[in-house]
């Protein structure tokens, strides 16, 4: 009965969802015209509700698009290193809904049958073959939580949601403390009615462009449908793979078609071994390491190692006195190890043992993540169909760049010191 005012609202709500998209993906604000015509529109869309009786517009709410809805009124607020990072605090909890409590979505995404719910899109603004099946904001948010427990880098430094491909943040000059503090900023002492030098600020535009990151499963047909909880492992498996590669690269990208990772940021200090050192770490390394760390960033600052230092570092040790008796440089506490007074994690998305990047020094708060709010989900059984086996793709997009474009002098004027520094090669 109430079918044809249903469907009235729905090309409505489509129709505003479609200009107000349009826009987010030109990164720019809507034009009055556009502002006109949506107010038309939620004025059209109130006198229809209004004939709905209360059940059925209960369920028109929960069916946007035939089985879930869109909204985007997420906070897209900047996160500090110390702020929440679930997926809810990122975007909101206002976004593609997934209705049907009886076929979750991997079900329908893995069957090869037509689904209400799913929603295909481009993911990307000028490649429509990107696209896949929208990931309900529930699934993402689990995939998300399980990401971020394994994560190194992004729960530690800042996060911008994105709500287009690119999003342009204003960032200060580093300086040189020997003229001038951050952002040209400068102070002198005057005499009563002396006057003042003027001085400007600098700044500079920082801009995180999202870089897809593609994951590939492949498994066979029968553990799609046999294998209990399947589902979880698939959200577990995308979380933890996520993570990885987000990590790798935040650590060691190029900045070329993925982030730039603080191994290769002109920020980073690279500390020379000692004369003649030509293997393993020394106690002289950790200690000029820690010098070049800025000092503001001592208390944030984590040591990130490579798995194949830890027999280097589990025997270096200070030596005290004539005795023969040693301190170890590396201590344990509850399943924690710290070195300097530092946390220590071990990881092997660094460089491995003798190469530089083996051992870091890093405060990850002066790292910012740009992370865009769709996931997309596609699968394929045609790929393997001699061997049986469904081969499935997760799609993410996501940018990451120190906050220090270069490394910052002091007030001597020779020495530099920065938020990350690393232990060069030994040869």
């Amino acid at each position: 009965m109430y079918e044809d005012t249903r469907e009235n609202i729905r090309k409505l709500s489509e129709k505003i969802f479609d200009m107000k998209g349009q826009a987010e993906r030109q990164n720019r604000d809507l034009t009055n015209t556009e502002e006109g015509l949506i107010a038309e529109m939620q004025g059209a869309i109130t006198s229809l509700t209004k004939e709905l009786p209360q059940a059925a517009l209960t369920q028109h709410t929960g069916s946007l698009l035939g089985g879930g809805s869109i909204r985007h009124d997420g906070a897209y607020a900047l996160i500090a290193p110390n702020g929440r990072k679930d997926y809810n605090a990122m975007f909101g909890n206002n976004g593609h809904q997934w209705a049907d409590k009886d076929v979750n979505f991997f079900s329908a995404a893995l069957s090869g049958r037509h689904h209400p719910g799913l929603i295909k899109n481009s993911m990307s603004e000028t490649v429509p073959s990107d696209g896949g099946f929208l990931v309900p904001s529930e699934t993402a948010s689990r995939i998300h939580a399980v990401s971020l427990e394994n994560e190194l880098v992004m729960p530690r430094a800042f996060v911008q949601p994105m709500r287009s491909n690119s999003i342009t943040m204003p960032g200060l000059s580093i300086g040189d403390h020997s003229t001038a503090l951050f952002g040209n900023f400068i102070a002198s002492y005057t005499a009563e009615l002396g006057t003042i030098s003027e001085h400007s600020p600098k700044a500079r535009a920082m801009e995180l462009i999202a870089k897809k990151l593609t994951g590939l499963i492949r498994f066979s047909s029968e553990l799609n449908a046999d294998t209990p909880g399947g589902m979880s492992q698939i959200e577990t498996l995308c979380g933890k793979g996520l993570a990885w590669y987000r990590d790798k690269s935040f650590l060691k990208g190029t900045g070329a078609g993925e982030p730039l990772g603080i191994l290769n940021a002109g920020c980073t200090i690279e500390v020379d071994p000692e004369t003649g050192q030509s293997s393993g770490i020394a106690y002289e390394n950790l200690t000029k390491m820690m010098s070049r760390m800025f000092a503001g960033s001592f208390s944030n600052s984590v040591w990130v190692c490579h798995q194949s230092t830890i027999p280097s570092l589990l025997t270096l040790s200070l030596q005290i006195g004539l005795g023969g008796d040693a301190i170890p440089v590396m201590t344990e506490s509850n399943g924690q190890f710290k070195m300097l007074t530092r946390p220590c994690v071990f990881t092997e998305k660094t460089e491995t043992l003798n190469t530089k990047g083996d051992i870091m020094l890093c405060d990850f708060s002066q790292y910012v993540v740009g992370l865009r709010e769709g996931m997309r989900f596609d699968t394929s059984i045609h790929v393997a169909f001699e061997t049986d086996e469904i081969l499935s793709r997760i799609i993410e997009r996501h940018d990451g760049q120190p906050l220090w474009d270069t490394s910052l002098t002091l007030e001597d004027g020779s020495t530099t010191v920065s938020p990350f520094v690393t232990l060069g090669t030994r040869s």
